[in-house]
C-alpha cells in the first residue's frame, strides 16, 4: 500500500509543478513594467502612485519609467485618464473617454498639457522615461482630484491605430495621480434614478448612486431591497448586498440588483437602500414604476442565467480518479508479485 501512496504523491507533485509553471509563464508574458518616478514633493513615500499637494498655478513635470523586459521592441500608448467609478463599484482609471459626472469641476486631462495620445517605442531590454507636464489652474481647487497615467501595450505595426486603445492593447498599467491643494473633503452619497434595465440579456433593477463631492470614498457597503408597493406586508421580492466598494470623487455608478430567473412584471415598487462607508451612513427609500412597455421590451430578449461551472468540483473529481487509478495499479502490482512468490 505504501508504494501506491508514493505513486499518488508523485502524481500530485507533478500536477502542482505544472500549474506553477503555467502561472509563471503567464506572469512573464507581459514583457514590461511601469514605474512612477516619485518627485521630491511627494506627500507619502510609502505609496507607488503620485500623491501631491499642489499650489494654484503650479507647473510640474511627472515622470513615468517604462521598462521593456522582452527581447523585442514594444510600442505603448500613454494617456492621462479621469478616475471614474464603474458599475462594479470600483475606481477605474482605464477609460480614455468616460462619461463625466456633472459635479466634476476640473477634469484630470485638462491639467496635463502633453499627455493624451502619446505613442512611445521602447527597444528590447531597455527603458524609456515619459515626461508629463502638470499645470494646475490659477484658482484654488477644492478637495481631491483623482486620475491615472494609463500605459497600454499596443499590438500591430500601424503607426496610428484606427481603433480604440481598449481594443488593441494586450496589457495595461495604471499609475494613480492624486492631487489636492486644501483640506480633505468628505465624500457623500446621493440616490438618483431607479429603473428596470437589462445587462448581458438579464433583467436588473439599477439604482444610480452618486458621490457629488471631491472626496474619495472607500469601504462602501450597500444593502438594497425591492418590494411591491401597496401591500399590507412588505416582503422583499429581490435584494442585493455588496461590500468593499469604492467611489472616485465626483462620480456615479449604477448599483445593480438582479431580478433572477422570473419574468419582470409591470407595476409599482419601492426600493429601500442603506449604505455605509467608514463612519458615514445613508438611507434611501424610493418609489418607482416599471411600465408595461418596458416589461415587454426586456422580457423579449432576456435569457435564463446559466450556472457557472464548478471548477473545484472538477478538480476534486480529477484527484479522486487519479487516486483510484493509483490504488488499482498498486493492487494489480501486488497481485502479480504474490503470484510470482507462489510459483
Amino acid at each position: 500500500m505504501q508504494r501506491g501512496l508514493k505513486i499518488l504523491f508523485a502524481v500530485l507533485v507533478a500536477m502542482l509543478a505544472w500549474g506553477a509553471q503555467l502561472a509563471s509563464a503567464s506572469a512573464s508574458s507581459v514583457g514590461y513594467t511601469v514605474k512612477a518616478e516619485l518627485p521630491s514633493d511627494q506627500l507619502s513615500k510609502q505609496v507607488s502612485y503620485f500623491d501631491l499637494h499642489t499650489q494654484p498655478g503650479q507647473q510640474q513635470q511627472l515622470k513615468v519609467v517604462i521598462s521593456n523586459t522582452s527581447n523585442t521592441t514594444q510600442r505603448f500608448a500613454v494617456s492621462v485618464n479621469q478616475a471614474v467609478t464603474n458599475d462594479n463599484g470600483v475606481i477605474d482609471y482605464s477609460q480614455s473617454d468616460p462619461k463625466l459626472d456633472p459635479t466634476l469641476q476640473v477634469g484630470m486631462k485638462e491639467l496635463f498639457t502633453k499627455a493624451s495620445g502619446q505613442r512611445v517605442t521602447v527597444p528590447a531590454n531597455a527603458q524609456k522615461t515619459v515626461v508629463l507636464t502638470l499645470q494646475m489652474p490659477e484658482k484654488t481647487v477644492r478637495g481631491t482630484l483623482l486620475g491615472g497615467v494609463y500605459v497600454a501595450q499596443l499590438q500591430g505595426k500601424a503607426a496610428k491605430p484606427k481603433v480604440p486603445i481598449s481594443i488593441r492593447n494586450a496589457f495595461a498599467y495604471a499609475i494613480g495621480v492624486e492631487l489636492r491643494e486644501g483640506a480633505l473633503v468628505k465624500p457623500n452619497l446621493v440616490l438618483h434614478q431607479v429603473r428596470a434595465t437589462q445587462l448581458n440579456r438579464r433583467n436588473f433593477i439599477t439604482a444610480n448612486l452618486q458621490n457629488p463631492e471631491p472626496g474619495i470614498m472607500s469601504g462602501l457597503k450597500v444593502n438594497a431591497q425591492v418590494m411591491k408597493a401597496k401591500q399590507s406586508q412588505l416582503q422583499p421580492l429581490i435584494s442585493q448586498q455588496q461590500s468593499h466598494m469604492g467611489m472616485a470623487p465626483n462620480s456615479n455608478f449604477n448599483f445593480a440588483i438582479p431580478w433572477g430567473n422570473k419574468d419582470l412584471p409591470a407595476g409599482q415598487y419601492i426600493l429601500h437602500l442603506t449604505a455605509q462607508a467608514g463612519k458615514q451612513n445613508w438611507q434611501f427609500t424610493r418609489n418607482f414604476t416599471i411600465a408595461k412597455k418596458t416589461v415587454k421590451r426586456l422580457n423579449k430578449t432576456v435569457i435564463t442565467p446559466t450556472k457557472r461551472p464548478n471548477y473545484w468540483l472538477y478538480l476534486v473529481l480529477g484527484l479522486i480518479i487519479v487516486a483510484l487509478l493509483a490504488v488499482i495499479g498498486y493492487l494489480i502490482y501486488r497481485n502479480r508479485q504474490q503470484r510470482k512468490s507462489l510459483q
